[in-house]
């Protein structure tokens, strides 16, 4: 379910692509090499996240930010949402662009695109990852339990609309996503807001804060080939730049940079970031 009016999270009206029976949003703009933007996972995430390379590559690229089933401006069922489900999502997703395309994507989806690129490596030219999880952090899914059913109920109700109230949203903005909370401006904390407050805005989040989307890669790591890079922020809290050792380790071919921000790199660093994903790009053009 989702609201009949799109909150054109990045300031286009989405188009919309049949999944399993539900709309999906993909927001689009520019012409060009493909570049495909997914946000991360939390009560409130959207596409929005990604405005800034949204905004910064469409002179030169064709860039379409996807909202994953359950946030932003696509359909949000009461259901069980799953990590295998995503990783089939974005496989599904990216077949449906021009192939292979580029990715950047921040934190647990990191885990998703990686897993997907690991199975179905032809689908993907190369990928930025921002503060990923799926080797230390958020790592083995659970199974429903008596937690997802509690917060199923009306108990969890008053849970989620304490977890999106603007000072709960406020908090987690300014503690735990920017390092410097005046670069998360009003619309960023407006939209945050809105986007958690949709009709079904909970029944994702709640597989979050219960495990069922946690996503393991350490069987699967050293299968990818492709080009990746790994961007961290310096000051990242709940997946701090400490973990960047090992997944560095795990791909050694991977490029790596660290940069003055929290979590959110891509929207509180922007044109540092950007640079650094356009360096890699033409080094693997180079190549």
């Amino acid at each position: 379910m989702m609201s009949s009016t799109p909150m054109a999270l990045l300031g286009v009206v989405p188009r919309f692509m049949m999944w399993r029976g539900h709309r999906i949003a993909l927001h689009e703009t520019g012409d060009g090499p493909t570049v495909l933007l997914i946000h991360s996972i939390n009560a409130a995430a959207s596409a929005h996240e990604m405005r800034n390379p949204f905004r910064m590559l469409a002179e030169t690229h064709r860039v379409v930010a996807l909202d994953l089933l359950g946030f932003g401006d696509s359909d949000r069922p009461k259901q069980l949402y799953t990590a295998d489900l995503y990783i089939e999502l974005i496989r599904d997703v990216a077949r449906s662009l021009a192939t292979p395309v580029t990715v950047i994507v921040v934190s647990l989806s990191s885990a998703y695109v990686l897993a997907a690129a690991a199975s179905e490596p032809a689908l993907f030219k190369q990928i930025t990852v921002i503060c990923p999880t799926g080797l230390e952090d958020l790592v083995v899914p659970s199974q429903p339990g008596i937690a997802y059913h509690a917060l199923s109920g009306p108990f969890g109700t008053a849970v989620f609309g304490a977890l999106v109230s603007r000072r709960s949203m406020d908090y987690f903005l300014e503690r735990m996503t920017y390092f410097n909370p005046d670069a998360c401006d009003r619309m960023m904390r407006d939209m945050y807001y809105r986007t958690a407050h949709q009709p079904g805005a909970r029944w994702a989040p709640i597989c979050f804060v219960t495990g069922l989307l946690n996503c393991d890669l350490r069987p699967l790591i050293r299968q990818i080939s492709i080009p990746i890079q790994i961007a961290w922020g310096r000051y990242a809290q709940t997946t701090p730049v400490t973990r960047m050792s090992t997944f560095a380790a795990a791909m050694p071919h991977a490029q790596v940079n660290v940069l003055d921000a929290g979590m959110a790199v891509q929207d509180e660093v922007p044109e540092q970031f950007m640079a650094s994903v356009k360096q890699f790009w033409r080094v693997n053009q180079a190549e």
